[in-house]
């Protein structure tokens, strides 16, 4: 049967691919609460069988991951929009100083 977390780490692994960052910080706080809730009720002996913390650490270390390339890719976005906008207003400016030349 499915526990509680792994129907928010599905959750969570959407927000994060979608970029939706506020339900992902959300959904990130639940699904760490949902784990801790599910640990604390194992007994000893399952816990030393228990796949939680692995699957928790990969989805946990994937959705930093995830989260530095959306930076990167972002940063990159910016640069790109920043050096159009510097070719505009570079040929702009040449546009208005040869209008200028040409009505002399």
């Amino acid at each position: 049967m499915p526990q509680p977390q792994d129907n928010l780490a599905h959750q969570l692994r959407s927000a994060v691919l979608a970029g939706h960052h506020e339900d992902a910080t959300r959904l990130t706080l639940e699904y760490t609460a949902a784990v801790q809730r599910h640990w604390s009720t194992l007994p000893d002996r399952e816990k030393a069988a228990s796949p939680i913390p692995k699957q928790s650490l990969e989805l946990l270390n994937w959705v930093r991951d995830m989260a530095l390339i959306q930076q990167a890719m972002a940063a990159q976005h910016l640069a790109v929009v920043e050096q159009a906008a510097r070719y505009q207003t570079a040929r702009a400016l040449y546009l208005g100083s040869a209008a200028l030349s040409a009505q002399r």
